[in-house]
């Protein structure tokens, strides 16, 4: 990677974060909505307690297609309220194909001015206002042939580069047959300043060739906690993980 492109005169935060399940996780408390909604608001008090530039949702928002309208498009107000630019790229709980809950609410998409990477062959979205371009391939089905780093345009000549991809990091040949399969060497390929991957709950470094990427791990599990990865994009990138919580009482 070029020093004359890395080199930057500005910092971005970025919250980064996946798997977080609406509608199936449930948070701490005893009251909650019918569709618990405290991973949401936990992520969104997440941005605000860390002045976080940027939210990053990479797969699996939502934990199936079944959710109603009313639903999704209050989880979309929650993760935009805030006030920040919220990404996302579609999993392998909320793929993009013909029944995708994306298509059938892109209304709320659109009304809650969160950024959806939503083209099958990848798409990318330029924030000047953060200097950062990010690129991600929607998912139309979770199998073998479905390759999420594969054809990641070139880093761009100004900015930071974040590339996210959801999908099972190969980690020996035993994993050949794995859907939606990443490599470290394509990682590597990105040139990006950061991979943000999604598909694994479990925080883990997934770094290679000087390109620093990571799964987040999930924002809320047993016992009703769990992580999300604060990004901090300067001269370095910089990756700390922090917790998650939903309210004290719940969501209703």
């Amino acid at each position: 990677m070029s020093d004359e492109i890395r080199t930057m005169n500005h910092m971005v935060r970025m919250l980064h974060t996946s798997d977080v399940h609406i509608g199936h996780v449930k948070g701490p408390g005893e009251h909650h909505a019918d569709v618990c909604q405290c991973p949401a608001l936990g992520l969104a008090a997440a941005v605000l307690e860390h002045q976080a530039d940027v939210l990053m949702i990479s797969g699996d928002l939502f934990d199936h297609a079944r959710l109603s309208d009313i639903t999704v498009g209050a989880t979309l107000e929650i993760v935009a309220s805030p006030g920040v630019p919220v990404v996302i790229i579609p999993g392998n709980h909320d793929v993009h194909d013909t029944k995708s809950l994306w298509e059938r609410c892109r209304s709320d998409v659109q009304r809650t001015g969160v950024h959806l990477l939503d083209r099958l062959e990848g798409s990318s979205l330029v924030l000047e206002s953060k200097g950062m371009t990010f690129w991600g391939r929607a998912m139309a089905d979770h199998e073998p042939g479905y390759r999420p780093l594969r054809e990641v345009p070139a880093r761009p000549n100004e900015g930071y580069y974040v590339v996210a991809a959801h999908g099972h990091l190969n980690l020996s040949k035993e994993d050949a047959h794995r859907s939606s399969p990443i490599t470290y060497e394509e990682i590597s390929a990105t040139e990006a300043d950061y991979v943000a991957l999604g598909h694994w709950h479990v925080p883990t470094d997934a770094s290679h060739g000087g390109v620093t990427a990571w799964y987040p791990g999930a924002p809320m599990g047993s016992p009703g906690h769990g992580t999300a990865a604060l990004v901090t994009l300067e001269d370095e990138t910089k990756v700390e993980h922090v917790s998650i919580t939903g309210p004290t009482r719940g969501c209703d």
